[in-house]
């Protein structure tokens, strides 16, 4: 269960050493989960920490998904997406287009991310 926060928006990205997702609440890491969902989102990727991450060969967090949490089921409906760092911003899996916005973003156990109406 995350932290109640309110008057915060709740951040997500994938955390490669732990195999998990971790969930920032206000720029602090709260929790670490195996799989949430989030409403209301925004894909955010820094494209400056992108190349500094290629140019340097190093890993940084400069990618995540940002929302309210909820408890829902992911619908057949929703659209796989993804975050590659040869590629610039979160894209959709099934037709490469760039996204930066989805209604609801389920982020699941595995490590694949999926989003309802991704825009």
């Amino acid at each position: 269960m995350l932290p109640p926060a309110p008057d915060a928006l709740t951040q997500a990205y994938y955390n490669r050493g732990q195999r998990c997702w971790s969930v920032r609440v206000r720029g602090l890491v709260a929790a670490h989960v195996p799989a949430l969902a989030l409403s209301d989102c925004t894909l955010r990727a820094s494209e400056a920490s992108r190349l500094r991450c290629l140019r340097k060969a190093s890993r940084d967090v400069h990618a995540w998904v940002a929302g309210t949490p909820l408890e829902r089921p992911r619908p057949r409906t929703a659209v796989r997406i993804g975050y590659r760092l040869s590629e610039a911003g979160f894209r959709r899996r099934d037709t490469g287009a760039v996204i930066t916005h989805a209604d609801v973003v389920w982020l699941e156990a595995d490590g694949s991310a999926w989003a309802l109406n991704p825009l």
